[in-house]
């Protein structure tokens, strides 16, 4: 039986988008200002998270900023599959972190940005004794990886500057260093000798680097527009692969050429975007915002395989095919003062889904998102605290033309997070 391109695949899903790009690799924003207006924080956004989002916005912060943001994920990711039983995402919190400055130069004319965030990713990890199907590498143990890790830190320098008195504008790098893990359960028996199970384990690392402009405009007093378009980042990972309870004098697997370590490379490409969001304030109290963005998905064209002696594994596979589409997001956010020190927040954002059936995984798994936050603000005279709840809904999704059957079924996918933010001025 042939196995199926060893899903690599699953490590594509976005955890991740941010500047999220729609239900690929990226996550939602990091900072609790920007999560708690999600859909409308292009043109609105002033904190130093900025330098990344929006960066020519953080030409209004007026004094030197250093902004610490911690977040807590509770994901409830389960698919009842048509052929193959039920599982359950088995480790469901994860708990990123970021951290932004901002040093205005010459304040209002002249300032500088920089930030370490993780903006794409995603962790996904199943029960090892997931359902076997009723035939040697058939089911759910032997398709879905037990262990998907996708990491991309992304150290963010910027530059803004003012044009005119209405026109900003700034211009930064994405340098992302990225590490991807997979492992998963492999029927030795597919080689004859019985049907023992054994393990596959991937891990490679790699850097990659991007850019990015920004641009806000206040065409008429209190009305904003904000650009920011993005190029994309193309990742080689190259690393180890691993293989755990491979038999050994197995006529097959010798003749192959298989051993017990060999190679890994692969190669992904975070998708570009452009984006464009409209501020207004409606009064002194009440802000509103809209954002639009477009993301370049299907630059993630199919993903390369190379796992050296053991490409027999897979069967001569050497490459695993996505098929991703591209995608908008779009949405609306809105401030309201309380008073000079206290504010409260609101949001809400649109994700279009970016996956076919025929290539859909377990370990990404997706339909159109949406994002529901609230927050609260305080505003000190040197510090800012900020506390945002979101909720990151995927309507449930019916999959029915999987290339690999066991896919086929119903999926449901859903996220608490709860980010906090402090900023400390100077």
């Amino acid at each position: 039986m042939k196995l199926r391109a060893f899903h690599l695949l699953m490590l594509l899903g976005a955890a991740a988008g941010a500047a999220h790009s729609a239900e690929t690799l990226s996550v939602v924003p990091d900072s609790a200002q920007a999560l708690g207006t999600v859909g409308g924080r292009f043109a609105n956004l002033y904190d130093a998270s900025a330098v990344r989002v929006s960066p020519a916005n953080i030409l209004q912060i007026q004094s030197p900023e250093v902004l610490l943001n911690l977040a807590a994920w509770n994901g409830d990711i389960r698919l009842d599959s048509t052929t193959s039983g039920s599982v359950k995402m088995s480790q469901s919190w994860i708990y990123p972190g970021s951290i932004y400055a901002v040093l205005p130069v010459v304040p209002d004319k002249l300032a500088l940005g920089f930030g370490i965030s993780t903006p794409f990713g995603l962790g996904t990890y199943f029960p090892k004794d997931m359902p076997v199907g009723p035939g040697v590498g058939a089911g759910l143990r032997h398709n879905i990886p037990f262990e998907a890790k996708l990491l991309a830190v992304d150290f963010t320098p910027a530059v803004a500057f003012r044009v005119t008195d209405t026109l900003t504008m700034a211009a930064g790098l994405d340098i992302v260093y990225s590490e991807l893990t997979f492992g998963r359960i492999y029927p030795w028996g597919v080689w004859g000798g019985g049907d023992p199970d054994g393990e596959i384990q991937m891990k490679g690392d790699g850097w990659g680097i991007g850019g990015y402009l920004g641009a806000n405009w206040e065409f008429a007093p209190g009305h904003r527009l904000a650009l920011i378009g993005r190029l994309p980042i193309k990742i080689k990972y190259s690393g180890q692969t691993e293989t755990v309870g491979m038999p050994t004098g197995n006529g097959a697997l010798n003749g192959a050429g298989a051993t017990s370590t060999s190679r890994f490379g692969s190669e992904i490409t975070f998708p570009g975007s452009i984006a464009i969001g409209y501020g207004v304030d409606v009064t002194e109290r009440l802000t509103l915002g809209f954002d639009f963005q477009w993301s370049d998905n299907s630059s993630h064209d199919d993903i390369p395989l190379d796992v050296g002696n053991n490409q027999p594994l897979f069967f001569g596979q050497t490459a695993a095919p996505l098929g991703w589409k591209d995608s908008i997001d779009l949405g609306m956010g809105a401030t309201y003062k309380l008073d000079k020190a206290w504010l409260l927040r609101c949001g809400y954002l649109f994700s279009e889904n970016s996956q076919a059936d025929i290539n859909y995984l377990p370990s990404a798994a997706g339909n159109d998102r949406h994002v529901f936050s609230v927050g609260v603000g305080w505003k000190g005279k040197t510090r800012n605290i900020d506390l945002t709840y979101a909720f990151v809904y995927n309507p449930i999704r019916t999959v029915s033309g999987a290339a690999t059957p066991a896919f086929n079924g119903n999926y449901k996918h859903q996220w608490h997070v709860v980010s906090f933010s402090v900023t400390q001025r100077f």
